[in-house]
């Protein structure tokens, strides 16, 4: 990744973090679907500078910056993240596309899947497997999911096609330099397990 954008998320009285949040993760989406190519990948990342974990009881907080990266330059441009930010434009405060500086240190940002129910997982199995109700159910007996509480920060969403909330679950990760590749794509959140972002 050689270019980047910063966008500072500005909360006030009538406007919580949250809630911005919520608001400029879909704005950043719905951009990033614009410019996605047949394979549903895009070539801008997102990483979050403020990133913190879950420390005790100060729960996982992704902090008040977003960063966007790309390898080309072009890409952030053809972008046009000001644009998608109209209506947002006295909440955040977006800066010029900048050029990375010189870092040993690399991380992935990449979406946690949350635990499904049960009776979601059941449903699949049945039709993969081919199994009924009975032979799926004893499958998962004792399933007890994953923790409710993770160690890691999310941010509220909303489906726009189905309008279903979800949890938009982001997970850090130190990784090295070395695994980084020239051309590098991610989904239309700008998050993927492989892709290495410099660390600044």
């Amino acid at each position: 990744m050689k270019h980047y954008i910063d966008i500072t998320l500005l909360p006030s009285d009538d406007i919580g973090i949250h809630f911005l949040w919520t608001k400029v993760m879909t704005q950043v989406h719905l951009a990033l679907v614009e410019i996605k190519d047949e394979h549903e990948k895009v070539p801008v990342a997102v990483s979050f500078p403020e990133y913190r974990e879950k420390q005790g009881q100060k729960l996982g907080f992704v902090g008040k910056k977003l960063r966007l990266l790309a390898l080309d330059k072009a890409d952030l441009e053809r972008l046009n993240i000001s644009k998608w930010f109209n209506r947002l434009s006295d909440y955040v405060h977006i800066r010029s596309i900048a050029t990375v500086p010189s870092t040993n240190v690399y991380e992935t940002f990449t979406r946690h899947n949350a635990a499904e129910s049960v009776d979601k997982l059941i449903r699949r199995r049945m039709k993969r497997h081919n199994e009924n109700v009975e032979q799926a159910k004893s499958y998962f007996e004792g399933y007890k999911g994953k923790p409710i509480d993770p160690p890691f920060p999310f941010i509220q969403m909303k489906s726009l096609e189905s309008q279903h909330a979800f949890c938009l679950g982001i997970i850090r990760r130190r990784v090295d330099g070395k695994l980084c590749s020239e051309q590098q794509i991610f989904n239309t959140y700008g998050l993927s397990a492989k892709g290495v972002l410099p660390k600044f």
